[in-house]
């Protein structure tokens, strides 16, 4: 499958071992040139896509959303706070894991060695109890409106803390328009099935999976990160932002900065280059466009906020 272009990204289809495409793509996400979805990214992308771009949803693609078992204890780690680029610590501690050198247990990472698992703790990682779950079952979409497990994966402000959180309507979305698809494109009324792997006392760290419509979306935590059938998704905006010039250029800045800012704010930055250039020609520094918006962002993102700017009022 070749890569898919959207306007301003490219979703690259990096398929293959986890073990081995994992460190590659994060050394790339080290120099900025790009990110590996999460579940809750590339559900998202699939739905708001699918008109002029199917293949998102109806292909399967593994995740940096990272799931972690042992006993009963369900560990999902998420990879970013809501708008940033940044991983979480536990994230790129458990990502870090995924490479070929590694001797694999029930075809995951053995988190029972160095105090992994005991690592795998803080901002973006909640545990969860298997007997709390509906699991290795399709959904109907009242269900996986309720279920525990897929709500915190994709954001659910009622299931993780704020500065994880998506919108809830935002989660409604995600889920409704995936079942409404399902319907409408196989005929499926139950879908979204939450699979992990089976019971055991070993520690394991796998990546989530987001399955195809066509296999009705399920979520898989079973594959082994050696499965040759592996497909990593990565989301880059590195292409665009070489071919793009002036004030398309400066149009894939600020899709960086969507879902860092309120809605109002990303659309004041807009209407300025919608009024061709005009954003440049008021000499508008990024100190003057922070102090406007300042108030709306959360000290954790204000770093990448401001970056995105600076490189928006230099074009």
């Amino acid at each position: 499958m070749e890569n898919i272009q959207l306007e301003g990204r490219t979703i690259e289809n990096h398929y293959g071992r986890n073990v081995d495409k994992a460190p590659a793509l994060l050394e790339r996400w080290k120099k900025g040139e790009g990110v590996i979805p999460s579940e809750a990214d590339i559900r998202i992308l699939g739905i708001r896509n699918f008109g002029n771009a199917p293949e998102l949803a109806n292909n399967y693609w593994d995740t940096s959303t990272l799931s972690a078992t042992k006993g009963k204890d369900v560990k999902v780690i998420l990879p970013y706070e809501a708008g940033s680029r940044e991983l979480t610590e536990s994230a790129r501690f458990g990502l870090n894991l995924i490479n070929s050198d590694e001797q694999l247990v029930n075809y995951g990472i053995n988190l029972d060695v160095d105090g992994r698992w005991e690592q795998l703790e803080g901002k973006g990682v909640y545990t969860l109890q298997r007997e709390d779950l509906i699991l290795d079952k399709d959904l109907t979409e009242a269900q996986a409106m309720k279920h525990k497990l897929l709500l915190t994966k994709l954001g659910h402000p009622d299931h993780v803390d704020g500065n994880f959180a998506r919108s809830a309507d935002e989660v409604a979305e995600i889920i409704g328009k995936t079942f409404e698809l399902g319907e409408s494109e196989h005929g499926y009324d139950a879908m979204m099935g939450q699979y992990l792997p089976g019971v055991s006392d070993k520690g394991v760290l796998k990546a989530w999976c987001v399955d195809g419509l066509g296999s009705r979306a399920w979520s898989d935590a079973r594959d082994g990160l050696d499965d040759v059938f592996g497909r990593f998704a990565f989301d880059s905006v590195g292409d665009a932002k070489s071919n793009a010039e002036g004030i398309d250029k400066a149009r894939i800045q600020l899709q960086s900065l969507e879902g860092m800012l309120q809605t109002g704010q990303t659309d004041q930055i807009g209407s300025a280059l919608d009024e061709r250039g005009q954003l440049r020609q008021r000499l508008l520094t990024t100190e003057q466009i922070y102090s406007v918006i300042g108030d709306y962002i959360g000290s954790a993102n204000e770093s990448d906020v401001r970056k995105a700017i600076d490189d928006l009022t230099k074009q």
